[in-house]
């Protein structure tokens, strides 16, 4: 009978677990190991600034709160060209903040971006507002909408 038991409680705790998912508008969508993000155009950062804000396909040096923007930066002050390149992903994590509570919070993923040629390339941060309990995680969708054809994602088969 402790046996069954036993069975019965590690069955029921296996269905628990989350599993992750392969569509990338998923909230469980992980990046796999191996996959890049792809710049297809050169970025120009202007002077006196160290980074670009990118959302709805456009870059620009600030972007609005209540969409998915990302900001990519780097480590000196523009101005500055960044080539095209194919950045590896080393990692990448989500969270969320508040930005004044109790009402709005920031939820956003950071990619961790490797580069061949460029090696002051910081995180990426794509990130909304919203308030606490209609706020979700940032997607890879969400995030690839932000960035529209000016980067792309590349994931191993």
């Amino acid at each position: 009978m402790k046996v069954f038991v036993v069975l019965a409680v590690l069955w029921l705790l296996a269905g628990c677990e989350t599993t992750g998912s392969t569509d990338p508008g998923s909230i469980r969508f992980k990046i796999p190991p191996g996959s890049r993000l792809v710049l297809n155009q050169l970025l120009e950062i202007p002077a006196g600034r160290a980074h670009l804000m990118l959302q709805h396909g456009a870059a620009a040096t600030a972007a609005g709160v209540f969409d998915v923007g990302c900001r990519f930066e780097v480590k000196d002050l523009g101005p500055r060209t960044i080539q095209p390149e194919a950045f590896v992903i080393r990692s990448m994590a989500s969270g969320r903040e508040w930005i004044n509570h109790p009402h709005t919070m920031q939820f956003y993923k950071v990619i961790h971006l490797q580069s061949a040629m460029q090696a002051d390339i910081l995180p990426m941060k794509c990130s909304y507002e919203d308030g606490p309990h209609f706020g979700r995680p940032v997607t890879v969708a969400q995030i690839q909408e932000a960035l529209g054809n000016i980067f792309t994602f590349e994931f191993p088969e």
